[in-house]
């Protein structure tokens, strides 16, 4: 410390010599010396500026308004859509205390579990051929299988409709082949709106799945199957558990999407099937009981968030 101190004043000392120097050759040649100012540290923009605009972004059109959907639902509701000043947690103790309210919530829950099963079997072996296929035509296959993303949700179910009706042509074949005797009801109920709902949202799960299984070396594979597995061997105890993560993410979004989905159930469900997105839709427009339709929103985004959690905390156990 007292070498690097005494370096430090030997160093400012020599400085102050050599500007002693040019000061007195200039003052002797006539012609003043002038000293460059230091130089200005230039002070960058840090990457906490770069986020701002987004941060104000998401701040405007996400947490204002579902802090204000939150606010509203611990006020009672009025009649003609005016609410109450008062604060009071009765919309959600009327919530979760009425059967008739959690059954709503359960047959949401239960759409979306049927969703993403559905989802998960069909897609999983689309996700496989196009992850390992060479062909010239899979950019034509990707291009058919995010065709449905590219069509509006309102025209994608108006085209349903004369393929699951009464008279369509689901109904014609299964009459024409003499395996029923009357048609199937296939729209405005249930099965519908899963139907509608699985053709929506089966390219999210193929595409998670497609990122997952291509970082998958095929070698594994291969050795597997040289130790004598065969192919379902090999799908169950090498592909699934590594294409896990794609097939977690998938499930993740296929759920979240399903059940907060109001225009599928509304069109391919006729308004016959209650989910959360109808019941909340029928208590703001019709009721006018904007409190309660704001609680259902908000025991909708807890599940969602509950579900978001549940999917983070299996992923770090399998990791």
């Amino acid at each position: 410390m007292a070498f690097s101190k005494q370096a430090r004043g030997e160093h400012a000392a020599t400085a102050t010599a050599d500007i002693d120097v040019l000061l007195a050759a200039g003052a002797a040649a006539g012609r003043p010396v002038r000293l460059a100012a230091p130089a200005r540290r230039i002070v960058k923009p840090g990457w906490f500026s770069l986020l701002v605009p987004a941060l104000l972004t998401l701040l405007l059109v996400f947490v204002l308004p579902l802090a204000f959907l939150a606010v509203n639902s611990l006020h009672p509701g009025g009649s003609m859509g005016r609410i109450g000043p008062a604060w009071t947690l009765d919309n959600y103790l009327r919530f979760l205390g009425d059967p008739f309210y959690l059954g709503i919530l359960l047959d949401t829950l239960v759409v979306g579990l049927a969703v993403v099963a559905i989802c998960a079997v069909i897609g999983y072996p689309v996700a496989y051929f196009l992850a390992r296929t060479r062909s010239r035509w899979r950019g034509a296959l990707t291009f058919a299988v995010l065709a449905p993303m590219l069509i509006s949700v309102v025209v994608r179910n108006l085209g349903w409709l004369p393929i699951l009706g009464d008279s369509g042509l689901v109904n014609w074949l299964l009459l024409s082949l003499g395996l029923v005797d009357q048609p199937v009801k296939l729209v405005y109920n249930l099965t519908g709106v899963v139907i509608g709902l699985v053709h929506a949202l089966s390219p999210f799960m193929i595409m998670s799945l497609i990122t997952v299984i291509r970082r998958i070396e095929p070698e594994l594979e291969e050795a597997a199957t040289n130790l004598g597995a065969g192919p379902f061997e090999t799908f169950w105890r090498v592909v699934l558990p590594l294409s896990r993560p794609g097939l977690l993410a998938g499930g993740l979004l296929v759920f979240t999407l399903s059940i907060a989905a109001y225009i599928t159930p509304a069109m391919m469900g006729g308004k016959r099937v209650l989910v959360m997105a109808v019941f909340i839709e029928q208590q703001v427009r019709s009721v006018l009981n904007y409190p309660f339709g704001a609680t259902a929103a908000v025991v909708l985004l807890a599940v969602v968030i509950a579900a978001t959690l549940l999917a983070l905390r299996i992923g770090r156990e399998r990791q």
